[in-house]
């Protein structure tokens, strides 16, 4: 148990079964033993005797249990924890610490931890206080629940993100029209034409989300509006419509929801189930885990439901209140759910039934900085999310990468030191051979980071083809990519985001230059293309690198705004530009498909470049050699064979 004044009072219950260990959802009804644990590792036992619980069942059923069954429950719930609690200064302490804080004002937090299924199948929101007060009376609602054995590894974002609106009538109607106005009317960017999907399926939901990520425009928040019901074996299940038989009704267990959402678990943040029974695990002796629970496991940070009956009026009022205060007050889940809860009428038992499953974050220890090697790979603490400084030319703080994550990741993020050849210096790589190392030494990095890692933060002091080939290799992966700020050395800011939505705007670059067929044949089935951002590209340069200013086959990309410092404003304009780069290497294929290789020089920011790599796709574009400039040895090729297997790197 622990406190913080006064900013509130935050609680944890370990209640755990040692039946439970191997078998969390095995139960047969019988009386059980069960272990609670304080914050210090002080534990107290009791038995829970079951058959109270079974014969006041059926009326939890109901939307309307009796006030004595009511009664009733709340004093096995009291009871019980007085005795699992004797042993660590009883229930009662509890009671002190919640009620003195409802007493002040302060914020309450009730956190119940539970291994084994039955568990959460009690209606603790009815818990009788000693005012006679029942726990979830009190507002705003101090409870949530979470498995001990959920998925602590998903990333938690600070903004809600976008929202997706299903629902399914395939049961009976339910008022989708007033829970749309009411998401209108709280989400401003909710887009009715793009993120409503009606008469939902399973089929056509894993399309919507795939279709968004495809669009770089992943939804965060799922809110689902249909009725529950049992499935076969005694759980229950959301009444969905039918994709094989149209104008029928399915029962979606939760395994089939969470093998449709498993891809997409980074991306969500919340799901909110408007359905009956969305959180009831199901009867004694039957319980597999209900569809908030399999969600909940799976590592969504956040999952709203129902463990009994939820009527239609309480539903829209949760759904009004729950996004009004996550988008239009922009306050947390927690915060929003409580609003939500206190929304709900008093002359139902919806406010007793609503539950919040929050999966605790994984604890950040301090900072480490591993520097890669093939030798040692990377260290199996890893996490899924990891920032990598690409140091060549130049060091790279780890105080700037904190402050550039601004507390994202910690205070100390761990930051893996891609550092190729040893050393850093201005006029590195030197050698060929160094320039071997260095695209070797990142295509280890990219291998070792494997399916553990999903996204990368990369700040990078590279040269562009370098910092283009990294980032081709992580094209695969969610990527921020940071840039220095000119003339303020240890100030960095992200350049590159590819999880942003290609913004609208004017184009980022303007062409130029674009070959006929007659050039590419006197240029033997090649082009050079240059993308030209900070500075232009003086022409006795060009002159000098291809024995001519203006060579065939060239194709010439500037910024449309004048090559300039301040050309590249920030993320939205790298987002346009990698969309247009892509656009152009596709119409080389499409227009001029003898093309067979593209030789790229470019100049502009680190960010761009990797950002740029991106874009590449060797199995489609004809393959890019990279070219180096330095004012001391003009342009140089780098010696990468363009992602190409089985194709060495040339000699030039």
């Amino acid at each position: 148990m622990s406190m913080t004044r006064p900013t509130g009072v935050e609680l944890t219950l370990e209640l755990m079964s040692p039946a439970a260990v191997s078998a969390p959802y095995a139960f047969d009804g019988q009386p059980r033993q069960y272990i609670a644990r304080d914050a210090n590792g002080k534990t107290g036992a009791a038995t829970f005797q079951w058959g109270l619980v079974e014969e006041l069942r059926p009326e939890f059923l109901t939307p309307t249990p009796s006030p004595n069954a009511q009664k009733k429950m709340g004093m096995v719930l009291r009871n019980f924890l007085e005795d699992v609690l004797k042993a660590l200064g009883g229930w009662s302490a509890y009671e002190d610490e919640i009620l003195d804080a409802k007493s002040r004002g302060w914020p309450i937090g009730l956190h119940l931890r539970f291994n084994a299924l039955e568990l959460f199948s009690l209606p603790w929101a009815l818990t009788l206080l000693r005012n006679n007060m029942r726990l979830a009376s009190l507002e705003p609602c101090p409870l949530s629940f979470e498995w001990e054995t959920a998925d602590s590894s998903a990333r938690v974002s600070g903004a809600p993100g976008r929202l997706l609106f299903a629902w399914s009538d395939a049961a009976d109607g339910v008022s989708e029209d007033n829970h749309l106005a009411e998401i209108q009317h709280a989400c401003s960017e909710f887009d009715r034409a793009k993120d409503v999907l009606e008469h939902v399926t399973l089929d056509s939901l894993r399309e919507k989300l795939r279709q968004a990520k495809v669009e770089r425009r992943p939804y965060r928040v799922l809110h689902f509006l249909c009725h529950g019901g049992p499935v076969p074996g005694g759980s229950f299940g959301l009444c969905w419509d039918d994709h094989h038989r149209p104008g029928r009704e399915l029962r979606i267990h939760g395994n089939m929801l969470v093998d449709v959402l498993g891809e997409f678990r980074d991306d969500i943040q919340a799901v909110v189930l408007s359905a009956c029974h969305g959180g009831n695990p199901g009867e004694a002796g039957k319980m597999l885990g209900g569809v908030a629970h399999d969600l909940h496991q799976m590592g969504i940070p956040a999952v709203i439901a129902s463990q009994m009956p939820l009527s239609i009026d309480g539903s829209i009022r949760v759904t009004r209140a729950f996004h009004s205060s996550l988008y239009r007050e922009k306050t947390s889940v927690r915060k929003s759910f409580q609003a939500a809860h206190a929304s709900l009428s008093v002359s139902t038992l919806d406010w007793a039934s609503l539950q919040l499953f929050v999966v605790t974050p994984e604890k950040v220890p301090p900072g480490q900085r591993w520097l890669f090697s093939e030798e040692h790979g990377l260290p199996a603490s890893v996490r899924r999310e990891v920032v990598v400084a690409y140091e060549v030319n130049f060091d790279v703080p780890t105080t700037s990468i904190a402050e550039a994550l601004e507390g994202r990741l910690g205070p100390e993020p761990d930051v893996v030191l891609l550092r190729p050849l040893g050393r850093v210096a201005d006029g590195l790589p030197s050698k060929r051979r160094e320039w071997q190392s260095a695209i070797d030494q990142a295509d280890k990095l990219v291998s070792a980071l494997g399916a553990r890692v999903s996204h990368v933060d990369l700040f990078g002091c590279a040269p562009l083809p370098l910092m283009f080939h990294l980032g081709w290799g992580l094209a695969r992966r969610k990527v921020r990519v940071y840039q220095q700020q000119r003339g303020q050395s240890g100030v960095w800011s992200c350049g590159y985001d590819s999880e942003l939505p290609l913004p609208e705007g004017e184009p980022f670059f303007r062409l130029e230059a674009w070959p006929d067929l007659a050039s590419c044949v006197e240029a033997g089935g090649r082009v050079v293309m240059t993308v030209e951002v900070q500075p232009a590209i003086r022409s006795e340069d060009m002159e000098e690198w291809l024995r001519c200013a203006t060579p065939p086959g060239w194709v010439r990309l500037v910024a449309a705004r004048g090559p300039s410092p301040t050309v590249v404003r920030g993320p939205e304009d790298t987002a346009r530009a990698v969309a247009e780069f892509r656009g152009y290497l596709d119409r080389i294929h499409q227009e001029l498909p003898f093309i067979k290789e593209i030789w790229l020089a470019m100049t502009g920011p680190a960010s761009l470049a990797a950002a740029l790599g991106r874009a590449y796709n060797p199995k489609v574009h004809a393959t890019l050699k990279l070219f180096n400039f330095r004012k001391v040895e003009g342009y140089v090729e780098v010696p990468w064979n363009g992602g190409v297997q089985g194709q060495p790197a040339r000699r030039r």
